[in-house]
């Protein structure tokens, strides 16, 4: 699912909701049928991950960048770094997922470490990934790619997303606008329906960014 809308629309705050950063002042949200309220803070934190556009790393290896001290194996690690498009440069690295990546991964491109901290977050094995702008520092046609693959995993993937080509390989799309649903639908059904939709889309064009 692709959340689109004009700045200030609510997108941020909708992606807080859903990964209980915040809790609704009426209503509940649900995963899987459980109010969010409902469940532990560790069982919560084991079925979200939010990947934001300021992707963090660790002064550590690639490896522990993925699993953050958890036992996860090598094949969970490889099956992440392919979904997010990373396995190809993390392969070239001097000495592979054990290569030591610098503080707060500077020996890494922007576009790399939004890859790595994409990996991360799927090789938790999230029950509800949330992409907060998170691939915007990567070259359209691997965002694409990205997204494809995501469609392999059982999560539920929701994307706050500003490019077109992006938006269109949702499944389905919600248009918010002054913090209310204006549209909700796949990308063409909101393209000839919706004009805050057609007219924020026109208002972004897609750059091609090398990374």
């Amino acid at each position: 699912m692709a959340i689109v809308g004009p700045t200030g629309s609510g997108k941020s705050t909708l992606a807080s909701l859903a990964l209980r950063l915040l809790d609704p002042d009426t209503g509940q949200l649900t995963l899987d049928g459980v109010n969010l309220r409902e469940l532990a803070p560790q069982a919560l934190a084991s079925a979200v991950a939010l990947v934001p556009q300021g992707a963090f790393l660790f002064d550590d290896t690639v490896r522990g960048n993925l699993t953050l001290g958890s036992d996860i194996d090598d094949d969970v690690l490889a099956e992440a770094l392919r979904i997010s498009q990373a396995d190809a440069f993390v392969s070239h690295l001097p000495n592979g997922l054990d290569t030591l990546v610098g503080e707060r991964g500077a020996t890494l491109s922007g576009g790399q470490r939004q890859r790595i901290a994409l990996a991360r977050a799927l090789a938790h094995r999230p029950r509800l990934l949330v992409l907060d702008d998170a691939t915007s520092s990567v070259d359209p046609r691997i965002e694409r790619a990205i997204l494809a693959g995501l469609r392999e995993s059982p999560a539920t993937v929701v994307v706050i997303a500003y490019r077109q080509a992006t938006i269109a390989l949702a499944d389905e799309v919600i248009y918010l606008e002054a913090g209310r649903v204006q549209g909700r639908g796949t990308h063409e059904q909101l393209m000839a329906t919706v004009p805050g939709y057609r007219a924020v889309l026109n208002a972004y064009s897609d750059v091609d960014v090398v990374v």
